[in-house]
């Protein structure tokens, strides 16, 4: 399988409160569209379930949401904010960082909008074992 790299980087800046966010990342996208991720190849028997987790927990953050239960939400994008950054996968963290400022304020549209992304984001992931 080849792979493309994409020299473009992704800036994405949105307020929160008062202050700007603003996270950039370079993509690595696949022959398919996924996005390419490196990882440890130490880590190899963690990511499966680590990937598999983090789905239930956007799905676990959607059911938050339709109950307007935000501080799940907070909660649970915090966690997945810090194991993102920990297992290498830093988009989501950066990702997870925006819906727990959003849930923090009880932003809906803003999690509407950025939920369903990183549920698509862990879809279309990729890990290159090094």
């Amino acid at each position: 399988m080849s792979s493309i790299k994409n020299q473009d980087k992704t800036t994405d800046t949105r307020l929160i409160g008062e202050e700007p966010m603003e996270y950039t990342q370079p993509k690595e996208i696949g022959a398919e569209g996924e996005e390419l991720v490196h990882i440890d190849a130490s880590f190899e028997p963690l990511i499966p379930k680590f990937l598999t987790n983090r789905k239930k927990e956007v799905v676990t953050m959607q059911a938050a949401l339709a109950a307007q239960d935000y501080e799940t939400v907070r909660t649970v994008a915090h966690g997945m904010k810090g194991a993102g950054g920990s297992y290498g996968f830093d988009r989501i963290t950066d990702m997870a960082a925006v819906v727990e400022q959003a849930a923090k304020t009880g932003d809906a549209s803003t999690i509407e909008r950025d939920l369903p992304a990183l549920g698509s984001y862990l879809d279309r992931v990729k890990v290159v074992y090094e």
